[in-house]
């Protein structure tokens, strides 16, 4: 039984010393070693010294009351302006995407759907497939309106919803409520 005890730890012992020879043995290794611990730290550093949610990194404005959005309204939502507020439209619903304005900014990979109707684009998966016009979306195959109906529901469980996205002139009577729009224009897409 000793002699067992014995090879055990004489194994456990080899196994140490050969893993601090492999990180230690050499100065390479040595180097290796540190630079992997830096970064580790750092990395573990940057995490838990923030110590701010993301709302707080980024100045949000107030939130916008819901309410119609005629089509120039939403071009003044393209992160530029003085509170930096970003909108996007899909399948004629606008959301308050400012929170994702790393994404949806001035700076970001989809700062082309800033201030515009997206729904041509994430239908064909285009970024510039954007129009700065009304665009109707009567051209979209089922695939495609498949495709961006997901988009959607993604954003309304992300974003605020602002209201429906109306052509300039035909703002009218509000026709949002709770987030949503009322049931006569939930399935129809802006004519």
């Amino acid at each position: 039984m000793e002699a067992e005890n014995i090879v055990a730890d004489t194994d456990s012992e080899s196994t140490v010393s050969s893993l601090t020879t492999l990180l230690f043995g050499s100065p390479l290794n040595t180097v290796l070693t540190v630079i992997c611990a830096y970064f580790i730290y750092k990395l573990l550093k940057g995490n838990s010294n923030t110590g701010s949610t993301p709302s707080e990194a980024i100045k949000l404005p107030p939130p916008l009351p819901k309410h119609n959005v005629p089509l120039s309204e939403l071009h003044k939502y393209d992160g530029k302006g003085e509170d930096g507020r970003v909108c996007v439209a899909i399948l004629g619903k606008v959301y308050d995407v400012t929170k994702g304005s790393r994404f949806y900014g001035p700076e970001g990979p989809y700062s082309t759907f800033a201030g515009r109707d997206a729904t041509r684009a994430l239908a064909t998966f285009d970024v510039v497939a954007v129009k700065e016009e009304w665009d109707q979306h009567d051209d979209l195959t089922p695939s495609q309106m498949s495709s961006v109906q997901e988009w959607e529901i993604q954003f309304s469980e992300r974003y605020d919803f602002v209201g429906k996205l109306v052509k300039d002139g035909e703002e009218g009577e509000d026709d949002v409520s709770d987030g949503q729009v009322n049931e006569t224009n939930a399935d129809e897409s802006p004519k």
